[in-house]
Order: structure tokens, then sequence, then C-alpha cells
């Protein structure tokens, strides 16, 4: 017997392939990869939405040569074994090389696997099941509710906002929501301006040890009152007994939260960070990572409790390890209710039927399923938990996320961190009083594995100190400082933060977090980036041990933030729309519904088509109901009004319908904006109108390139550009009326014209390479998939971008603007 084995990713066939044929000296097994995805719904023509939305799925033509080679393969062995990934999507794929390959659903075998191991692949392949059409129904549902949100409302987009030629508007089922919570969160921040308090610290003792104020005072008048007050105030010290404290483990990693750590703590954006996961996979060191799960496999369980009473002792086993272990018996008995174990007949499969028919299986063969599916129910985890560190060869960023990964797992397996704790007090003015906590660890636990930062070594010292000192008894102070803090004041989300949000609010799956998140930056409606605060002119105070009180001017920045997502001028109109025309379509509720939905779908407890049917009627109703007849503009005055033009914002001049360009990197407060805040010279660059006599300079002045005036004139030829010395047509304009073009669309063909030319500085990869022009050198970025290039400048760098390691290079371009 000859066997082909087909999965998803060709990195992971050479592998897979070894460990088969290494436990079978004929080398029957073959394995091939279909590269993801072999068939697509291209538009809405695909799906027939009156006959219960039965789909027409198309090979995917970049596809056409792989599988031309895989049709070759099946006919040249006995039997084929699908094995792609353990989630929907994989299932889909699995579904789909069926169809395609016109395979029988029931009888082709399936095998499932959480790590790519040789123990893992050789009990998958001795242990095979068929393709679970819950999941496949739930696969294809997402499909068709992703394509019917995208293709019906999309268009409302650029019919009343834009349609930008650049970066093309869009809605999505998950996309919209998440935009609308970085838009809730930026309302939340402009009604939260925040509150100006003074905070209050003593310090007392010998070591001069800061004890904090439990009142935060709010005017000059209660503070000074205060300090005065202290001047003669008898404060009593007093020290608590020692209680204990535990510090609880680490949970298992799920999808959101690795993404979300990997963010905090190594800076990783959540798209990076499955992209090195998914490496990680395929080279056999974590299990699969895209998983809800915060459980470990029972064989898992094992081999870290001997690890851990290996190397350290039992003491440090977690005391509720147990509950770490897939509760097999609860969900043997809940898989064994899947209809998906009793459905059996491949005519009821087909997707355009609804119909379900019941079809007895052997106990054996249910078991079989039931025990594979258990196995892929697991965190993310290392497939062998005493490798610690990958080989010195790996990629820096692989070891990071390794590491992390396995310092995690290994904590969660571990015990409970203890301390003992005190709170040193000292009575103050006014019915106050002033405290400082300090603790010493008492059993380390998980803290042994040192991946976190240790506790404050000062606390720590202060420990034994604080309870020598003489109880109730009258304590000086040194100084009492108080500054001006404030308070009430709302943050911008980091990448992180947005997984979280997305998790909790049942908007869309852990396989989708990390495109949800890159989907909203890549149409420019949010943005990561750096967030100056406002500078406040603060007056602080301080008492000295001699009785005298002084006041401190001192200017103050509050709410500086470090990459952070705003909400951008496109994205708050876009949104703003949304809500306004298909609220309940993107609030928080109906999202979560579909998601729901789609679980119960991939459990046999709901019909899928009537999930489509209800989200399809619900778009239909709204689209009926949209009332604009324009565009949507924002008044400046009068005679101007703001709007999303084909390459970007743009003044409209109502009186000839002419536009003009904004201020280059001009930051629009669109808050302001809609309030009327701006005039119009805030927005654009009054410049005055060459003379019509000067032949020379005959034109309209668009903007400056290269430290020159950009003119615009129309020759025997058509149009054409001049600045300095140089003039290049603009045929791409045709034969447009030359009121109606803005600086930033020339800008444009001349960057990439310049482009096009032999200026290359440093190449970098295919997409990327840093470039020389008239205004110096910048990073020139544009892959095959973009009509149009993107680039950026060099400003920041601190390395000789010439000569520096190209690996300083990218990561600096890549953290600057996301892009590799």
């Amino acid at each position: 017997m000859k066997y082909l084995v087909i999965v998803e990713s060709p990195s992971k066939c050479k592998k897979i392939e070894k460990y088969l044929n290494d436990n079978d000296d004929l080398n029957i097994y073959e394995v091939v990869a279909t590269m993801g995805h072999i068939t697509e719904l291209k538009s809405l023509e695909n799906i027939d939405i009156k006959n219960n939305f039965t789909c027409k799925y198309e090979l995917i033509e970049a596809k056409k040569k792989n599988t031309d080679a895989i049709k070759k393969k099946i006919k040249t062995v006995d039997e084929v074994i699908i094995a792609c990934d353990a989630d929907r999507e994989g299932e889909g794929i699995s579904y789909a090389i069926c169809e395609f390959f016109k395979l029988s659903v029931t009888k082709t075998k399936r095998i499932i696997f959480n790590e790519i191991t040789e123990q893992a692949i050789l009990t998958a392949i001795k242990n095979p099941i068929t393709i679970n059409m819950n999941l496949v129904h739930a696969q294809q549902t997402r499909q068709i509710l992703d394509l019917i949100v995208g293709f019906k409302v999309t268009p409302a987009l650029w019919k009343f906002v834009s349609r930008n030629t650049e970066h093309s508007l869009s809605a999505g089922r998950c996309q919209t929501p998440a935009l609308r919570v970085i838009y809730d969160n930026q309302n939340d921040i402009n009604n939260s301006p925040g509150k100006q308090i003074y905070n209050t610290a003593g310090y007392f003792t010998n070591k001069n040890i800061p004890f904090i104020l439990n009142k935060n005072y709010e005017t000059e008048e209660e503070i000074v009152d205060f300090l005065e007050g202290a001047t003669t105030f008898d404060h009593i010290y007093t020290c608590s007994q020692p209680t204990k404290s535990f510090r609880s483990q680490p949970e298992p990693f799920t999808t959101s939260k690795i993404q979300q750590t990997a963010s905090n703590e190594l800076h990783y954006s959540p798209k990076d960070t499955m992209k090195i996961c998914q490496k990680l996979y395929e080279a056999g060191y974590i299990t699969y990572m895209r998983t809800d799960s915060k459980k470990y496999s029972k064989e898992f369980i094992d081999s870290a409790t001997s690890y851990i009473k290996h190397f350290y002792n039992e003491n440090y086993i977690n005391e509720k390890i147990n509950d770490l272990c897939n509760n097999q018996k609860e969900l043997r008995e809940e898989l064994k209710k899947e209809p998906q174990l009793e459905n059996r007949e491949e005519e009821k499969y087909k997707v355009k039927k609804a119909t379900k028919k019941v079809a007895k299986e052997s106990k054996v063969g249910e078991e079989k399923e039931v025990n594979q599916k258990i196995d892929a129910h697991e965190a993310i985890r290392p497939t062998d938990i005493s490798l610690k560190e990958l080989p010195e060869e790996t990629d820096s960023k692989e070891k990071r996320l390794y590491k992390l990964i396995w310092s995690n797992t290994l904590e969660s397996c571990m015990s409970k961190a203890c301390y003992y704790m005190i709170t040193a007090s000292l009575s103050g003015y006014n019915n106050t009083k002033f405290s400082y906590t300090s603790e010493q660890i008492d059993f380390l636990g998980w803290k042994i594995i040192e991946t976190k930062k240790q506790d404050d070594k000062e606390k720590e010292s202060h420990y034994n100190y604080l309870q020598t000192l003489k109880q109730n008894t009258i304590m000086s102070y040194k100084k009492v400082i108080s500054n001006v803090l404030l308070k009430d004041t709302k943050m911008h989300y980091t990448e992180a933060k947005l997984v979280n949000i997305l998790e909790e609010n049942g908007i869309g799956r852990p396989s989708t977090f990390s495109s949800i998140v890159e989907k909203i930056q890549e149409r420019e409606y949010v943005k990561k980036q750096d967030v100056k605060g406002k500078e406040i002119l603060c007056k602080d105070y301080e008492l000295d041990e001699n009785k005298e009180i002084f006041e401190i001017e001192t200017k103050r920045e509050f709410g500086n933030e470090k990459g952070k997502l705003v909400i951008q001028p496109l994205g708050i109109i876009v949104i703003e729309f949304l809500i306004k025309k298909f609220d309940e379509l993107f609030n928080y509720d109906f999202t979560r519904q579909m998601e729901d939905d789609l679980d119960k779908i991939s459990k046999g407890e709901k019909e899928w088509h009537e999930v489509c049917k209800i989200c399809n009627e619900k778009i239909d109703t709204f689209i009926e109901n949209l009332a604009y007849d324009k565009k949507i503009e924002i008044k400046i005055d009068d005679a101007h009004v703001y709007m999303i033009g084909k390459h970007g914002p743009v003044i409209k001049c109502l009186k000839d319908n002419s536009f003009k360009g904004i201020k280059k990197d001009l930051d629009i407060d669109m808050y302001k904006l809609e309030n009327g805040g701006y005039k119009l010279e805030d927005l654009i660059v009054i410049e005055e109108k060459p003379s019509t006599t000067d032949k020379k300079h005959d034109g309209i002045v668009l903007g400056i390139y290269e430290n020159e005036s950009v003119i615009l004139r129309k020759g025997k030829f058509g149009l054409y550009v001049t600045w300095g010395e140089n003039s290049k047509t603009l045929k791409e304009l045709g034969n447009r009326p030359i009121e109606s073009i803005i600086f930033e669309e020339v800008e444009q063909i001349l960057k990439n014209n310049e482009a096009t030319g032999n200026n290359i500085v440093r190449k970098i990869n295919e997409n990327l390479s840093i470039r020389k022009s008239a205004k110096g050198d910048y990073i020139f970025f544009k892959t095959q998939k973009m009509k149009k290039p993107s680039f950026f400048n060099l400003t920041g760098i601190n390395e000789d971008y010439k000569t520096c390691e190209l690996d300083v290079l990218k990561s600096w371009i890549k953290d600057k603007y996301s892009v590799f």
C-alpha cells in the first residue's frame, strides 16, 4: 500500500514524512501540501442565496500548478489521508480537498494531531477519523457571512464616504466592531480630561522610607492646610503582624493570552506572534497555536510533574495540577453527543443540503474519534518540557518567544509563591494615615523560574527593619512632598489590550484576532503611534524637617503614551457612518451572537443556512433604508467643506467644485473639525497665485516637492508639472480639469517615477530598500500585491543604515513602521 498524506503547510512535509517512514522500511508515505486554501468564493455571485445559500467554490488561480501536481500524485497511490490543521479552517480545507479531488467525504481518512512530534504523528495515523461536517458548515458559514457583509456594506462606504484607490475602504463583520472598540475608547478619552489632585508622601525613619498618604487633596488651599497642620501633629507609628500572602501562578497560554503577553513583554505584534508560533509549531517545538483551551494532556502533566520533581522538588508542584489536565471523562461525554459521530452518509454532507440522517457507527470508530479530539484540546505549550532553550542557530525572535512559552508553561504547573506581608502606618493630621507595605518571600514557588521581574528588593530590605521600630511612638518626618497628578483619565489601547477586549466581547475567535488588529491598521483607520501628552503648569509643595513649606512650580506632561492604537480621521468618518446606518449589524451583542451561532453550528445545534439568512436579511433592510444622497462632507465655512477624496482628505470649494489638498503631516482632530473648530487657513496652505503674465511661471502652484514649488500647467500635449529645473508629464491624469487636481496625487506620481530610477542605496529584501532622492535617503516599500509603493523617512535611526547589520535595520523599520 502507498499513501499520500495531504497537509496545509509545505514546511511540515519533510518532518511528518520522516516520522511516518522511519517506522516503516518500505517508505510508503509521501507528504504534500496544499499551501492553505485551494478554493474560494470570489463574489456574491458564487452564493445562491435563494437556494439555502448553496455555494459554488472556484479554484484559486495561484494554486492551479500545485493542485495539478497533487492530482497526479493521487493517481499513483492506494489511499489519501488528509492531515489539515485541527480547527475550523483546517476542516474546511479538508472538505475542499475531497470535493476538488473527488475523494469520498465519508471514507477518506482524516488525522488530527496537536503537535508535530513522532509520537503524536504515529498516534494520529493509527487512529484516523473522518471529516467533521459540522465544523465544515461552521467554517463555510463564517466565510459566507464575511462575504455578505463585505460585498454588501463596503459599496455603501465607497458611495457615501470615498472610493479611495490606494487604501480601499471596507467594512467587515469583525473588523468594524473592532474599529468601534477603538472609536468608543477615543470618545471615553475625549470625555475624560482628568482631574488634578495632590498625591502626598511622607518620608519617615532613618532610612527615609516613603509612606503614602491615604487621601488625595484637590485644591491648593486643602493641601496647604494639611501641610501646616502636619508641622505640629504627633505622628504615631504602628506596624502590623506579618500575614501570609500568595501570588498565583500564570494560566496556560491560549491564543489570545500569548498574543497579549508577547505584546507586553516582548513588544511583538499579534501578527508577528502568530507567525513565529506557526514556525515553532511546524518545527515541532510547540503545540498547535490556535486554541482557547487552558488545559494540558495527561501525558504532558505527567512529564511536567517529573521535570519539576527532578530539578526542584515536590513542594514546587502545583497543588491543583490535576485541574490543568483535560477532563477526559466530561470531554468524552460531550464529544460523543456531537452529531458528526453519527452522520456518515456522503450525500447528506453536501453543504447545499440542510437535512440530517443518522447512521450508526461502531463503538471502536467512535472511541478513536473522541480520543483524537481530546488530544487536540490543549493550551499552547512546548512539546518537550526538558528543552529549555532552542538551538543557538535559531532566529532570535523565535528563541525569545519559545522561552516565554516554556517559562509560562512550567510556571503554570508549579505551586503558588508565598510571602509574608506587613503594613507600617503613621497617623496623620485631619484623620489621615501614612502607610508603607513591605513583604518578604517565604517560598518562591513558580517565581523561581525568574522570567518575571523580581520583587522590589528595597521593600524586602525594609521588612525586618520596620518591625524593629518601637510601636506607638511619635515619629518625626524628614520631609513631606505633595505633587500634582491627573486622575480619572483614559488611555489609548495597546494591541494586546485590543486583543483582550475582542476576546471579552466575543469579536472574532483566537485564530482571527491578529488579522483583525492588522486589518484596521492596513486600512489606515487606526495607526499605532506615540501619543504626546498635554503640558500643565503644576504647583507642588514640600514640607521640610524645619517646618518650612515651599511652593514649587514645574511644568509636567500628562498622558504621554508609547506605541498605542489611535483612531485616524478616516477611521472616525467610516465608523460614524456605519454606526449611523448599520448600528445593529456592528454592535457588540450581535457580533457575539454571530460567533455563538458559529459555535452552535460546529456542534450541530443550529442550521447553518438559517444563520446566513438572518444576517443577509438584516443587511438588506439597512441598505434599503439608506437615506444619504451625497458623500459625507463636514462644513468648514460657507464656501468650503472637508471630505475624503480619491487620494485622501481634501477641502472642496463649493463655488466651483474644485479641491485643495490638506496641509502635509497635519494631525486633524476630528472632534474639533466636526464642531467647527478649524478655519480654512488651519487646514490648507494659502498660496499666492503666480502672475499669469509671467509665462515662465504661468500655471497653478500645487505645493512643495524637493524644496521647490510644484507648478501645474497645461501644454500642447496635455498636463505636466515643473519644479525647479525638473518637469514631468502627467499622462496618468488624462484630460481632467486642471482645477480638480490636488498636490497629493501629483506628489505620488513624482515619487513613483523616482522609485523606478537607479537610486537604490541598500537593498533589504524583495519589498524593502533604502533609496536616494534630492531631499535625502528614504525607505521604499512595495509588495507584489500593492498597486503603489509606500515611502518612509529615516528619522530616528541611531545606526548607520548604510553599513549596520541588516537585522538591526530590519528590526528598526519593523518596530517604527510595522513593515518588513
